[in-house]
């Protein structure tokens, strides 16, 4: 699908992620020095954010819009739409946008609702509330992604232990005088090489599906448990994010020469590096920022925004830029737009008081 919306903003980008870190270093006596070494020297990824068994979803997201809220001085009555992007939410139901609209105070009128997508999360969510805008509904749509998937990783799976982290952001669309171009795709075939097996009504949670087993590569999960086949995941990602990319650099009629920024989803070093080679283009425009967060699902884009923007904003790269995202689903999409007006913040920590 290639959509065109005219009128509609980015405004501003926060970031929250847990205080708690872990350092990969700690699990060489668990896995094995060498193996971590390894699988760190391949991800690019040495440290994790984890959040604590209190935190959920809801809390980062909160404190990120609460960021922006406060840097912006927004009155909270301002928002009418609110979109949460999550495969963690608090509860299977209520919504956990419903509770969010409670807790940073916004109208009753207010629109809100859940979208259940992990790594291409910020681009289904970005184009979600821009039609909200361009539809004439909303005038300011809350854009929260997030995940704390590190609850449905087994300790024991040492190929997503030392990769999956936690994290969320907030962004702001508004009316405006941009335009976001997007090109998304979906592919149903793939859906079992990124899964959660048990807990819906399909797989229903029993005594059975929390017995941990051996899998592969020796590593231990259940059916309650995270499972992703890397080496599907990878040849979905090297055969269809590039053809993604250059066809929406064609519809925008740009050159990869006058990108600034190639923003891809933070999955891991050698995957982000590996599209930045099959496409040609400069380590420059092609920035990787997960070394102390981990891969954090939907909140990869946004974060790394927010950890790099200073570097992006004085080298002037944030005028034409394309975002990338993709994962579960299968899914994956691609938008080109205008960042050199969005207000784009430093992360911040969150900790239970």
């Amino acid at each position: 699908m290639k959509v065109k919306l005219t009128g509609v903003s980015l405004e501003a980008i926060s970031s929250c992620y847990p205080s708690n870190c872990l350092d990969n270093a700690k699990l060489f006596d668990i896995y094995g020095e060498q193996e971590v070494i390894k699988i760190s020297n391949i991800t690019g990824i040495k440290k994790v954010r984890i959040a604590d068994k209190s935190t959920c979803t809801s809390d980062l997201c909160e404190k990120a819009a609460q960021k922006l809220f406060d840097e912006l001085h927004v009155n909270p009555s301002e928002i009418d739409g609110i979109i949460l992007v999550t495969q963690t939410p608090d509860y299977i139901l209520p919504p956990t946008s419903i509770i969010l609209q409670q807790k940073l105070g916004l109208s009753k009128d207010v629109v809100a609702f859940d979208i259940n997508y992990g790594c291409s999360g910020f681009i289904y969510g970005l184009f979600q509330s821009s039609l909200l805008i361009q539809s004439g509904s909303c005038n300011k749509v809350l854009l929260l992604v997030g995940d704390v998937l590190s609850k449905y990783v087994n300790p024991d799976d040492k190929a997503l232990r030392l990769v999956i982290g936690d994290a969320a952001s907030a962004a702001l669309i508004v009316k405006g005088e941009r335009t976001m171009t997007f090109n998304i795709k979906s592919d149903g075939s793939g859906s079992n090489h990124l899964i959660i097996p048990a807990g819906g009504c399909r797989f229903p949670l029993s005594p059975e599906t929390s017995i941990v087993k051996e899998r592969e590569n020796g590593n231990m999960r259940s059916d309650e448990n995270l499972f992703m086949d890397g080496m599907e995941v990878l040849k979905f990602v090297l055969s269809e994010v590039p053809p993604i990319i250059e066809d929406l650099l064609q519809t925008l009629n740009w050159e990869k020469k006058d990108v600034g920024l190639f923003g891809m989803h933070q999955s891991n070093e050698f995957m982000v590096d590996y599209i930045r080679r099959r496409l040609k283009l400069s380590k420059d425009s092609v920035p990787i920022a997960l070394q102390e967060t981990g891969n954090t699902s939907s909140a990869t884009i946004p974060l790394m925004l927010s950890i790099k923007h200073k570097m992006l904003e004085e080298e002037n790269r944030l005028k034409k830029v394309v975002l990338c995202g993709f994962g579960v689903g299968l899914s994956w999409g691609a938008v080109g737009l205008d960042l050199s007006k969005c207000k784009i913040f430093d992360p911040i920590e969150y900790s239970v008081s």
